[in-house]
């Protein structure tokens, strides 16, 4: 046992800085200070979001969605890679433009590949042609003894010959 709680064998009881587990009462917050703290914190990256488009350019906020000041320093989620990479290339560009389009100062950005939280706008699918012909006999689809298979069959002769015209 280690601490002054019975526990399981080798069980750990407390940390380094307070190794007994001793609550202390003068370095707790009140559940008010902890929100009010959250809060403005989520009111500084609301106001970053609010004009991210603005701020990183259309092109790199379609791919990127600040999410979190934490140390001065504002997280970005990015959907590739690729774009978090260029974040990080573009970071010290990203201070100067959040300091100057919304006023608030940041000590660097740090950006991570991760699906952002919101839907993205995409465009409608392009129609799709058969990449292929399609040359199906009907007298094959007629050997075919599964009914759902033989009726999966004819849509697909139909839609080649359909394709063809």
């Amino acid at each position: 046992m280690i601490g002054p709680f019975p526990g399981k064998e080798g069980e750990r009881r407390g940390s380094l800085d307070n190794p007994m587990g001793v609550v202390e009462y003068g370095r707790m917050k009140t559940i008010g200070e902890a929100l009010a703290r959250a809060d403005k914190n989520m009111a500084r990256v609301m106001k970053i979001r609010s004009r991210w488009a603005e701020i990183a350019g259309e092109v790199l906020a379609s791919h990127t969605e600040p999410v979190l000041i934490k140390s001065s320093k504002l997280h970005v989620l990015c959907d590739s890679p690729a774009w978090a990479q260029q974040v990080g290339l573009l970071a010290g560009n990203i201070v100067e433009r959040v300091k100057g389009v919304v006023g608030l100062k940041l000590s660097g950005v740090e950006a991570s590949f991760g699906k952002p939280g919101r839907p993205r706008p995409q465009r409608p699918p392009e129609p799709r042609t058969a990449p292929f012909k399609v040359d199906i006999d009907p007298s094959d689809i007629e050997k075919v003894r599964d009914p759902k298979l033989a009726d999966l069959l004819r849509q697909l002769a139909r839609a080649g010959r359909e394709n063809d015209a």
